[in-house]
């Protein structure tokens, strides 16, 4: 990255991962409450749990019952509160039960709920790692436990994902400023933000398939022993984490065979298998399948499920996915501008095409494979989980989609590298629609539906909220969200500036490059 944003970049990573923390209210993250259960399992001492048996503790559950949650989460529990009941509350009685969050006993972490965990199938890495924090903390209030774990979870996903889409992209050759506007465009994804700065296992599992693909890389240039051990720890620390990474075990395999190093495949097998192998050896004992994945368990079968893809409705389920994957309002789901999502997703697409016409090195089409064959993945996730709800889920889920994230952004960026004033000025506009949405995301989005306004955030709505009602904007933050909403409120202000910053930065290094084409070398 260019040696002057290097410093801005990392604080402004470890802004958004304060921040996103903070705003985010009390299990509003994706499965949150199942995956901080998972966590205290372990920290209990209790070993690797089990989701046919395993329960939230009386904690857990306690404090469901005294946190707003969306509309999603009210289908599946019913018995919380909306967000629209909680700010229809009176003040006063707002207060009250935030008080009563706050006096948990954490000795409820002791007792077991009628709740099961259905995330107790995950593979244990990330919550090993957390668990140990957890255990370290379990005296102070759930409500600060939970804080301090998300902000240790986003702040470390950040920085592995950082150095690893920075490592990614010298490896491919990807010039200043385009390095820079990458892994400023990284940091400034709303989704990226919602799947690394919750309680779960994507803080580590994402990061981890970007230096999957950096190591694979890097032995491709230099294959030898060490290189070949490096790859295969990254997939052996990565099916530790999240059974995704199945997908990649043909990537590893392949890269090996191309390179005809039958013995580096040898070894490298074996150690995933050393490794990894116990963890999905016990999934089949215990649940018949490689990934114990909750569908499979209950005997949907994946031989019918390839027949319920359905052509006709892939255009608008690549529409609808492709703007999920870029903004999702977390557990509520609400959609940004539908017109702004598809300027990015559409210049992106055309920087894709610019990659396309140029002569590639094989390292591209390293990154090809692998996306590729998470795209199939996500694919038949997604099929699984249609048949699974009788067709009312049609798309991959977007947490899912950052995956996809940084490879693809990769491939773009070497596309407007390579095609001169015409790939500058679709880098540009990525650089500038990206930024403004995540801004936008706090001020405009986030910020109103925590504080509990429903109506439409248009631009005129946003100036009179924060200029006429600026208390009530807080007060209702102090209510829903896990610290006070003044703090919000300046660290969204801090990750604005430094956005700008780093916006003006950057376009002016762009404008000031050469628009000769790069060469693929």
């Amino acid at each position: 990255m260019p040696i002057e944003l290097r410093p801005l970049l990392i604080l402004y990573g470890l802004v958004n991962a304060v921040l996103y923390s903070t705003v985010l209210p009390l299990w509003e993250g994706f499965d949150e409450p199942f995956h901080f259960g998972y966590v205290q399992a372990l920290s209990n001492g209790g070993g690797f749990p089990d989701p046919r048996t395993s329960r939230l503790s009386q904690e857990i559950a306690s404090s469901l019952l005294l946190t707003p949650a969306s509309l999603s989460v009210k289908r599946n529990l019913p018995e919380v509160t909306s967000y629209t009941e909680f700010f229809a509350w009176p003040e006063a009685r707002r207060i009250a039960v935030r008080k009563q969050l706050r006096q948990i006993s954490p000795r409820l972490r002791w007792l077991s709920s009628n709740l099961l965990d259905y995330e107790a199938l995950q593979a244990p890495l990330a919550y090993v790692a957390l668990a140990l924090p957890e255990r370290a903390l379990s005296t102070i209030p759930l409500l600060s436990r939970v804080i301090m774990l998300r902000i240790l979870a986003g702040a470390a996903g950040a920085l592995l994902l950082l150095f690893g889409a920075e490592r990614l992209a010298g490896q491919l050759g990807i010039p200043d400023p385009y390095k820079g506007i990458l892994l400023f465009s990284t940091l400034s994804s709303q989704m990226i933000w919602a799947t690394l700065a919750h309680i779960a296992n994507d803080w580590l599992a994402v990061p981890l398939t970007v230096w999957l693909l950096a190591m694979l890389i890097r032995y491709q240039g230099r294959p030898s022993f060490s290189q070949a051990a490096f790859a295969s720890a990254s997939l052996s620390l990565g099916l530790l984490t999240k059974a995704y990474f199945l997908a990649f075990v043909p990537l590893v395999v392949l890269v090996y065979a191309w390179r005809r190093k039958w013995l580096h495949l040898i070894v490298g097998v074996s150690l995933v298998v050393i490794v990894a192998g116990p963890w999905y050896v016990r999934n089949v004992q215990l649940y018949g399948s490689l990934s114990g994945m909750q569908e499979l368990r209950e005997g949907v079968n994946p031989m019918i499920v390839l027949n319920e893809i359905r052509i006709g409705t892939v255009p608008a389920t690549i529409d609808s996915w492709s703007r999920s994957a870029l903004w999702t309002a977390n557990n509520t789901f609400r959609s940004f501008s539908t017109s702004v999502l598809r300027t990015v997703t559409a210049a992106w697409f055309f920087a894709l095409l610019l990659w396309a016409t140029h002569p590639h090195r094989s390292t591209e089409w390293t990154v090809v494979l692998h996306s590729t064959l998470f795209s199939l993945a996500l694919t038949y996730d997604a099929a699984i989980n249609n048949v699974a709800s009788h067709g009312k889920a049609t798309s991959p889920c977007a947490w899912y989609s950052q995956v996809l994230f940084v490879p693809m952004l990769c491939l773009a960026f070497l596309g407007t590298s390579r095609s001169g004033k015409l790939g500058k000025g679709i880098a540009l506009l990525l650089l500038l629609s990206l930024g403004y949405v995540g801004v936008a995301t706090y001020w405009v989005k986030l910020i109103p539906l925590y504080c509990g306004f429903e109506g439409r955030t248009t631009l005129s709505s946003v100036v009179t909220l924060y200029t006429t009602r600026l208390s009530a904007v807080i007060a209702g933050l102090n209510d829903a969200c896990p610290v006070p909403g003044i703090v919000i409120l300046f660290l969204s202000g801090l990750a604005a500036i430094l956005a700008v910053v780093q916006q003006f930065i950057l376009a002016r290094m762009l404008l000031r490059t050469g628009s000769e084409p790069q060469s693929a070398g």
